[in-house]
């Protein structure tokens, strides 16, 4: 079979087993067993016909304890009007089984016809689910399991470290100390958990609040836990915030309408790692916001936590004085910032307005005029409001 045609039989397959995949589902997914040497438990299982079709299926066990387990019936057809069907099963486990985990999966095979042996049922089927079933075996003297999870908001993080006795006896004090560090392998600070007693096969967490005063990033925790004098490291890695770039300026100097204009734009990086191939679009429209031109910048690679200023570049040949809708698009890493502006464009000036504010290296004539105003006016306030003060103070002495 030629590479071409292998290829397209694969992405048949991927397309059919895609469209199947709601067709058949198995509850519960995983059971969980403490051990007892040579147990029996009876329980069953619910096999979902989601699509309410007809449907061939063949059961079996596979695993480490697939001989522990004991199926009531190996096929199963379901009709197009059964929503689910219950399948019985028996655990019969050994007398002796090491310490830790040990696992079987009861595996639903849904096949075009329910005959035959298993390993021609396997080749031809199209879709299986499976359950899976775990023992426990308790370790001798102390054992805990844990895993470490970090929640919370964007800067209010909580870790938990979520414990399991697995030993045949009590842990009297369980605690851990917590790292946490930088994408560069910085400490950056370190906190400390509370303390909890665990019973055998008891669950319990413990936990820590970290203030996250630090820069937007990716950051790991290592964790210390500390049981009765048993140490286990756990590691999750976190991020702070998103990954953003900030447009913090525009401005153009020396402007000259139907000259070529500079734009000047100055961006920042939030993120604590650099940022690569970064651009910008502009869009400008008329009044009746018909697209004029479209601009696009170079592409940038901008340091962690560093401001870049990035530079495009506008023919203004055809273009009349007034104010214009404007639209900037920043792209990073499979994301955008987008920031909508005003352009009003005079004979020897181009202001960049946004949100009801001029984002411009330095104010121009009209805008100084307005906040001089603006001082004389809060000056003389102020000063009339000390001069009532003295004249009503002397009317009351008298």
């Amino acid at each position: 079979m030629s590479r071409i045609l292998r290829l397209c039989v694969f992405v048949m397959l991927a397309i059919f087993l895609a469209s199947s995949v709601f067709a058949l589902g198995i509850t519960p997914g995983r059971i969980s067993v403490n051990f007892e040497p040579g147990v029996e438990k009876e329980s069953e299982f619910t096999i979902i016909n989601s699509e309410g079709k007809t449907a061939n299926l063949f059961v079996y066990v596979r695993g480490e304890l697939n001989e522990s387990i004991e199926l009531e019936q190996e096929k199963v057809v379901m009709n197009a009007d059964e929503d689910e069907r219950k399948v019985k099963y028996k655990l019969n486990l050994p007398q002796e089984l090491g310490p830790g985990l040990h696992t079987a999966e009861i595996v639903v095979l849904q096949t075009p016809e329910a005959e035959g042996e298993k390993d021609e049922t396997v080749i031809g089927a199209v879709l299986a689910v499976v359950m899976q079933v775990h023992v426990y075996v308790p370790y001798p003297g102390k054992y805990v399991e844990a895993g470490l999870n970090v929640y919370g908001t964007e800067r209010e993080k909580r870790f938990v470290i979520a414990m399991i006795g697995r030993g045949k006896e009590k842990v009297e004090s369980a605690s851990a100390e917590i790292d946490i560090y930088d994408n560069e392998g910085n400490k950056v600070d370190k906190i400390s958990t509370n303390s909890v007693s665990i019973d055998a096969l008891e669950r319990k967490e413990i936990s820590a609040e970290w203030n996250a005063d630090v820069p937007f990033g990716k950051y790991k925790a290592r964790a210390i836990l500390d049981y009765d004098g048993n140490k286990v490291m756990l590691e999750k890695e976190f991020d702070i915030g998103e990954m953003t770039i900030d447009l913090m300026q525009i401005f153009v100097k020396d402007f000259r309408l139907g000259e070529v204009a500079k734009f000047d734009m100055i961006v920042r990086n939030k993120w604590n790692e650099m940022i690569k191939n970064v651009y910008s679009e502009m869009r400008v429209y008329d009044k009746e916001m018909n697209e004029m031109t479209s601009i696009k910048s170079a592409a940038y690679d901008i340091p962690a936590g560093m401001q870049t200023t990035m530079n495009y570049y506008w023919n203004t040949q055809n273009v009349s004085e007034g104010l214009y809708n404007a639209n900037i698009v920043l792209y990073y890493a499979d994301k955008k910032t987008q920031q909508d502006l005003k352009l009003d464009i005079g004979q020897n000036r181009l202001d960049v307005i946004g949100l009801g504010y001029v984002i411009s290296e330095a104010g121009t004539s009209r805008d100084r005029k307005i906040i001089s105003w603006l001082i004389a006016i809060i000056a003389f306030l102020a000063l009339t409001n000390i001069i009532w003060f003295f004249v009503l103070r002397n009317k009351l002495k008298k």
